[in-house]
């Protein structure tokens, strides 16, 4: 059987070398195009037939893809659905980005040929009754954390592999997108699963205070130290020690930190000895610390000693399938834990409105404000009026405006937008309720028979999102 064969569109130099060399090595067959122009060409030529001698994936390398990238995304989208797009890293991307893309383009390809090998027929057939009543759609799962995103589910499978091995990691992302979490499944699929597990959040703590946190005291060191003390490295002897908020220590910590990880010994404030210690260190930072290094803020020599596996978690707004997922999960659990179980779920309305917001607080602040509205609902469901006000404002992000002709009439353009806005419209709720269709038609406010009309004339099957 022929190797699925992934086209990487643009001259992205050493990321793009890197991505070649990891699919060859995991079975998949990588030909580099030079651009957009190019891939079209390709496409037609060899079809659209996943794992049967056509194109199973294409990645982008956008900056030098040439012209016409949203235009060649939604052709993909609308002729050949079957051909996930992913984009390429950036230039300076780590070997762990490029490792998370090609298990997203994995998982892409598999769901493509599943889907290719159920569908039976292009006939739309109505769900049996017991069908819309399944209970609510979940998310894959990975310890604490649950997504429905592919983004998510290609770190699923990267964390077991970060886990096993012994050395230090750098979570980057956001405030508020779960890097605790992520620190804390990494500890409890690693070896050391059975020793301690310590968090320092290193942002909240001054200086003096964070290094007798870290290394420990003597008795007497300083003023208020009225008896020897033991530092988080010693307590975690043996375990992992995740450091949240890196970006924040200064230039003095660094240089105590970067010996410690180098020896793995360390030496309480006022002691003169040295106490060996076995510690696997988790980093987290939100801050841009390849532009701490760059402006003199962050040492390079530590960044490098940390940074030797990143990483990272989108924000929430990359990932909007997950807001009503983690919504219902939350709410849910806050029913429970606050004698609210009489709050049962969302209006549409108010699930529209929380996926109207950009999240700048991330999961974090979609916690709180489900906690908020689960305890202050005024009947058995959230609805629109339940949320914050700051929430009921948000307008959603704004996003490029769709390509179309000038030259056609105005009616024929608005037209030819309202069916692409459609059809994109259906299919997101398609895929986010998983082919339940009573339920994408409560959703979407259309009563079963225009819903199903709608999907026949966007040639949508709801068998191809289960």
């Amino acid at each position: 059987m022929a190797r699925p064969l992934v086209l990487i569109v643009g001259e992205g130099g050493r990321a793009t070398n890197r991505l070649g060399a990891h699919l060859s090595r995991r079975g998949l067959q990588p030909r580099p195009v030079r651009d957009c122009g190019e891939a079209l060409v390709t496409l037609h030529r060899l079809g659209e037939r996943p794992g049967a001698g056509g194109v199973s994936a294409v990645v982008l390398d956008v900056p030098t893809a040439g012209v016409g990238v949203a235009a060649f995304r939604e052709m993909l989208q609308a002729e050949q659905p079957n051909v996930a797009v992913l984009e390429l890293p950036p230039e300076h991307a780590g070997p762990e980005d490029v490792g998370l893309l090609v298990a997203a383009l994995e998982d892409e390809i598999r769901r493509a040929e599943r889907r290719g090998r159920g569908a039976a027929s292009d006939d739309v057939e109505p769900a049996s009754a017991d069908e819309d009543h399944e209970g609510p759609v979940h998310g894959v799962k990975f310890e604490d954390l649950e997504s429905l995103s592919p983004r998510m589910h290609a770190l699923f499978e990267l964390l077991p592999r970060v886990a096993r091995s012994e050395s230090p990691v750098l979570i980057v992302g956001e405030t508020g997108t779960g890097k605790e979490l992520v620190a804390a499944a990494i500890h409890r699929q690693s070896k050391r699963r059975d020793r301690e597990f310590f968090t320092v959040n290193c942002g909240a703590l001054t200086e003096t205070l964070l290094e007798s946190e870290l290394f420990g005291h003597e008795r007497g060191a300083f003023t208020g130290a009225v008896k020897t003390k033991k530092g988080y490295f010693e307590l975690a002897s043996g375990g992992t020690l995740f450091l949240d908020e890196l970006g924040t220590i200064s230039q003095a910590m660094q240089v105590k930190l970067l010996r410690v990880l180098e020896t793995m010994e360390v030496r309480r404030v006022g002691g003169s000895g040295t106490l060996s210690v076995d510690v696997r260190v988790v980093a987290a930072t939100n801050e841009d610390l390849d532009a701490a290094v760059s402006r003199g803020e962050f040492r390079e020599d530590l960044y490098y000693r940390l940074n030797v596996v990143q990483v990272r978690l989108p924000a929430l707004r990359e990932r909007p399938e997950d807001i009503p997922l983690l919504a219902e999960v939350f709410r849910d659990r806050f029913a429970a834990t606050m004698g609210r179980r009489d709050v049962e779920g969302f209006s549409p309305a108010a699930l529209r409105r929380l996926q109207a917001h950009r999240w700048p607080g991330n999961v974090r602040e979609l916690q709180n404000v489900v906690q908020r509205a689960t305890l202050f609902a005024s009947g058995t469901r959230i609805e629109d009026s339940d949320l914050p006000e700051r929430i009921r404002r948000s307008e959603g992000p704004a996003g490029p405006l769709p390509s179309f002709d000038v030259d056609a009439p105005l009616q024929e353009v608005l037209d030819g937008l309202r069916e692409r806005v459609e059809r994109e419209y259906l299919k997101r709720l398609l895929r986010r309720y998983k082919g339940l269709v009573g339920r994408v038609a409560t959703h979407a406010g259309l009563n079963r028979r225009t819903l199903y009309n709608k999907m026949r004339a966007h040639g949508l099957d709801r068998r191809e999102f289960r």
